[in-house]
């Protein structure tokens, strides 16, 4: 009979005599934490939140229906090896063996009617690829279109986060087939769907030393995932144990095992995004006979509406359609073939060493990830592991030509050619969405990460010898921009008017350059920066409304973060588009007139009040609070001052527009002492259960907001001794 015991945080540690009965204790426990967060995923992802809202999620629902994620995740299902699918039964059934108590259901269950429906083992699948789907290039490669219709090849070509970063580039296609794909009128009012649906990773770090560098002669694995701060988080910490693993770690709810983070007895292992180019849009001619099924989509207070689906042989068409002509097609890993990914989740619960680990990544489809690992053994790995295809160079920047045989997928990049490092002599390993490979690697993506936080990973892991986990634990709230100084470099020669504006500039230059809260210096580099990312988009031409379909202002956000993340590159180069006139000195006085102006309304005339933290604070918000105003009046959780920001390894990314909000944060942070498992800890906010009324509620917020850790509970004699909750669970048998 397994039987979950929950420690002092509120985590559940899950045993179990059979490998099914652990699974079935860890879909329980889920279920019992994050029951609403697992029913709002599977709604979603099978295109019928417009029956909890209703019309206002027409065009995401009808996003999701064209896209066929629900439907490729019972095929990916029916395919998958009995272990994996036994893996999905066995926790599917633990979700419904808790919904079967009749417990008392989250609030959000009452705020919107809804009834929770039994889970189905498919279900975890389409959760899943959900929270992946905008891990890809997909927004970024129609932008990128609509600013090669607009503004030519060479500004496409300098809007990458790591422009400039000593890659030779080849030089984007034109092409007619763009100007009539992005003008189609259906694909403006379908595009205005992707404001509202899910965001991909802001980035991630993740670090290994080998024991030839730690004090216990083992290694240490640490790292942190960047994402927005859901409530309740994306992550969700557990333990699970039975005869053939123990491991612990983090989960998505309602997915079985520890696709990600995690550690069993012998090995543990942790991921950054990838930032593989995996996706890839392709214009298509349609027709009316091109329709291969109509989906029926339930409204909330409309009753149905019937959705048109096009399939072509690159992809489904997920916007546009016969009815204006045009279309384009999504070509993503996770749906052109069977996705095997859930064969390698139930393989790596049980490895002995990072070899058997390793070769587990066989079967990995979805998301591409660099993927560390670390052994007792002492060995330390890399692989970049997921499925990348090979086509032609065009494909990478945006939409390609889908009547032309020349842009179609020619097989996947063998395993063996993708990147790879064992045990390097230096006995460091360091990923931070960084490019990962040189040019003569198989190719991989062109949208990575500037390299400025693995540089400082690898700066503050180059003189440890004999490091310790707490050690590892500092690299975290590392604050230190090495971009910052770039943009201080921006403001020479500049000489604003009046003392106050000459005292600001003053402190700026001479800034130490990090991200602390009660820095003045980072207040007025944020505010600067941000002033900068808003008048050289316009002086660009990227903010205009008149540019494509991504004028739409549900799409305004993501533009500006893209121009964002560029604007190094684009401020290193004085990058300047041929024929235009642009002066980056006159854009730059400006920014900071601005940015002084902004921050004298948001905080008073007193540069002795300006602080970063006053503004740069944590931002949570509920998914409900999207769709229905009623979500309101749920419970969130305080907001805290925050350090960091989208160059730091301490991170606390913030989105143009929102008034220096730490948008994308750190949302949990680890250290995995293999000298030692009971020396490792972690700290989730906001991780447990969503409701702070529940039994389960033990909150991490002020630990994470400290950058503490908290004990990882792994041996079950500790466990035993600080368990404030134990249950048996009976689990139903087939008769």
């Amino acid at each position: 009979m397994p039987e979950i015991l929950r420690d002092e945080f509120g985590i559940a540690h899950a045993r179990a005599d059979t490998e099914a009965d652990a699974f079935f204790a860890q879909g329980f426990a889920c279920a019992e934490d994050r029951l609403w967060q697992m029913e709002h995923d599977r709604l979603r992802a099978c295109g019928r939140w417009g029956e909890v809202v209703g019309p206002d999620a027409l065009a995401r629902d009808a996003f999701v229906r064209r896209l066929g994620l629900a439907r490729s995740a019972r095929r990916d299902f029916a395919a998958l090896g009995a272990p994996a699918r036994a893996m999905l039964e066995a926790y599917a059934a633990g979700v419904n063996g808790w919904l079967a108590l009749r417990p008392r259901l989250p609030d959000e269950f009452a705020l919107t009617g809804v009834r929770p429906e039994p889970w189905l083992p498919w279900h975890s699948l389409a959760v899943y690829k959900l929270r992946h789907l905008f891990m890809g290039p997909l927004a970024r490669k129609l932008w990128r279109g609509a600013v090669l219709c607009e503004r030519g090849p060479e500004l496409v070509t300098a809007l990458r986060a790591d422009a400039g970063d000593g890659e030779t580039l080849t030089v984007p296609p034109g092409g007619a087939h763009l100007e009539a794909a992005l003008r189609a009128s259906e694909l403006a009012a379908n595009l205005a769907a992707l404001g509202a649906l899910p965001r991909g990773d802001g980035g991630s770090n993740h670090w290994v030393l080998a024991g030839s560098r730690t004090a216990s002669g083992k290694p240490l694995l640490a790292g942190d995932p960047h994402r927005a701060l859901d409530l309740p988080n994306v992550y969700w910490q557990n333990h699970l144990s039975c005869p053939r693993f123990d491991a612990i770690g983090l989960s998505f709810a309602g997915v079985p095992g520890f696709p990600h983070f995690g550690h069993n007895a012998h090995v543990a292992w942790s991921v950054t995004h990838g930032m593989a180019d995996d996706q890839d849009l392709f214009v298509e001619r349609l027709g009316p006979g091109d329709v291969t099924r109509i989906e029926t989509v339930s409204l909330r207070g409309r009753g149905a509406v019937e959705i048109e689906v096009a399939e072509t042989r690159h992809g489904p068409i997920v916007l546009g359609g016969p009815e204006p002509g045009v279309g384009i097609a999504l070509a993503w890993t996770s749906l052109v073939d069977v996705d095997s990914t859930f064969d390698a989740v139930v393989e790596m619960l049980g490895a002995a060493d990072t070899a058997e680990l390793d070769e587990a990544m066989r079967d990995w489809v979805s998301p591409c990830n660099n993927f560390m690992s670390a052994d007792v053994q002492g060995s330390i790995r890399y692989r970049f592991r997921g499925r990348v295809p090979r086509r032609d160079a065009a494909n990478r920047w945006t939409p390609v030509p889908g009547w032309s045989d020349v842009h179609g997928w020619r097989g996947w990049v063998p395993f063996e050619e993708l990147p790879t490092a064992v045990d390097p002599p230096d006995g460091v390993l360091a990923a931070a969405n960084n490019r990962p490979a040189g040019a003569d690697s198989a190719y991989l993506g062109v949208d990575f990460c500037g390299p400025s936080r693995v540089r400082r990973i690898l700066a503050r892991l180059a003189p440890l010898r004999a490091a310790t986990a707490d050690e590892m634990r500092a690299i975290h709230a590392d604050d230190l921009s090495l971009v910052a100084p770039l943009f201080v470099r921006a403001l020479d020669g500049v000489e604003p008017s009046g003392a106050r504006a000459r005292e600001a500039l003053a402190a700026l230059r001479s800034w130490d350059g990090r991200m602390r809260v009660d820095s003045l210096g980072a207040a007025l580099y944020a505010a600067f920066r941000e002033q900068l990312t808003f008048l050289a988009g316009d002086a660009l031409g990227l903010t205009n409304p008149t540019l494509g379909p991504l004028g739409e202002p549900a799409t305004a956000p993501e533009r500006l973060s893209l121009v964002a993340n560029a604007l190094p590159g684009l401020l290193a180069a004085r990058f300047v588009p041929p024929g235009a006139r642009l002066d980056w000195k006159e854009l730059c006085r400006s920014a900071f007139e601005r940015a002084l102006a902004y921050l004298e309304a948001q905080l008073g005339p007193a540069l002795s009040d300006w602080r970063y933290g006053r503004l740069h604070r944590t931002f949570a918000w509920h998914p409900l609070a999207v769709d229905l105003p009623e979500a309101r009046r749920l419970r969130l959780p305080p907001s805290v001052p925050m350090g960091g920001d989208g160059d730091t390894v301490l991170c606390g990314t913030t989105t143009p527009g929102f008034n220096l909000r730490a948008t994308t944060l750190s949302v949990a942070r680890y250290v995995f002492d293999l000298g030692d498992w009971e020396r490792s800890g972690w700290a989730v906010p906001h991780g447990v259960a969503a409701d702070p009324a529940s039994v389960h509620h033990a909150d991490q917020l002020l630990a994470w907001a400290e950058q503490r850790l908290v004990p990882m509970r792994y041996d079950w004699r500790g466990i035993e001794a600080t368990a404030r909750g134990r249950r048996s669970l009976l689990v139903p048998r087939a008769a």
